[in-house]
C-alpha cells in the first residue's frame, strides 16, 4: 500500500492511494480517509480474486463434459476392442458338418469347408449323387454381416440320374456363428432351376452345423 500527500492550502491536505484521491482537511478526516481507502483496496483485492475464481470454475466446467467425452469415447473403444476379440474366436472359417433341415427332416448333409478368402467348399449328399459314389462337391461364397452374422450364395449344377446336365440351383444361407466358435446354426433357401432359368423346385428350412477340429 502506498499513500502520498501533499498541500492543498487552507491548512488541508490531499492523499492518493489505490487511485483514490481524497483532500483532507484535519487530522481526524485523514485517519477516516486512510482507513477508508485500506477497505476499499481491500473490498478490489477481494473482488478481483472472487472474479478469477469464477472464470477457473467456468473454464473448468465447460472442459469437464470434454473430457468425460474422450473418457467415454475411450471406454467404447475398449469395448469394441473387446467384442472384436470375441468374435475373433467365432470366426465361422475351417471345417464343418453341416445338416439342412425342412419340415423336421433332414434335407441335406455335408461337410462345408469355409476359407479366410471368403469362399466355401461344399461336399454333401443331396441327391442325385454322381455313379461314383464321391458326392457332389459345389462352390460358394460369403461375407460377415455382422458380429458372428454371416450370409452364403452357393450356385451348382443340377444332374438328372443319368449324370445329364438338367440346370442349375442355389443354396442362400444366414448363419449365426455361437460365441465359443464351436457350432452355427441359422436358415437357408434352396431352389433348382432349368436351363432357361425357370424355377423348378423351391425349399426351405433350418442348417446346423458342428465344427470339425483336427484333434
Amino acid at each position: 500500500m502506498t499513500e502520498k500527500l501533499g498541500n492543498m492550502g487552507t491548512g488541508g491536505k490531499w492523499a492518493v492511494a489505490c487511485g483514490a484521491r481524497v483532500f483532507l482537511r484535519s487530522d481526524t478526516l485523514r485517519i477516516a480517509a486512510s482507513l477508508a481507502i485500506l477497505a476499499f483496496c481491500a473490498l478490489f483485492s477481494a473482488s478481483a480474486k472472487a472474479s478469477c475464481d469464477r472464470r477457473a470454475n467456468a473454464r473448468a466446467a465447460i472442459t469437464s463434459p470434454e473430457t468425460r467425452s474422450f473418457q467415454t469415447f475411450g471406454l467404447l473403444l475398449h469395448s469394441q476392442g473387446n467384442s472384436e476379440d470375441e468374435d475373433d474366436n467365432s470366426s465361422i472359417v475351417g471345417l464343418w458338418h453341416i445338416k439342412f433341415l425342412s419340415g423336421g427332416q433332414v434335407f441335406d448333409e455335408g461337410f462345408d469347408q469355409f476359407h479366410s478368402d471368403g469362399t466355401e467348399i461344399l461336399n454333401d449328399t443331396a441327391p442325385p449323387q454322381p455313379a461314383n459314389g464321391a458326392g457332389t462337391v459345389c462352390l460358394g461364397v460369403f461375407k460377415k454381416t455382422g458380429p458372428r452374422t454371416y450370409k452364403l450364395k452357393h450356385p451348382f449344377w443340377s444332374f438328372d440320374a443319368n449324370g445329364i446336365l438338367v440346370g442349375t440351383g442355389v443354396f442362400l444361407e444366414q448363419i449365426i456363428v455361437d460365441k465359443d466358435g464351436k457350432s452355427f446354426s441359422g436358415s437357408f433357401s434352396f431352389f433348382t432351376y432349368d436351363l432357361n432359368g425357370a424355377v423348378t423346385s423351391q425349399v426351405t428350412g433350418e442348417l446346423t452345423a458342428e465344427r470339425i477340429t483336427a484333434d
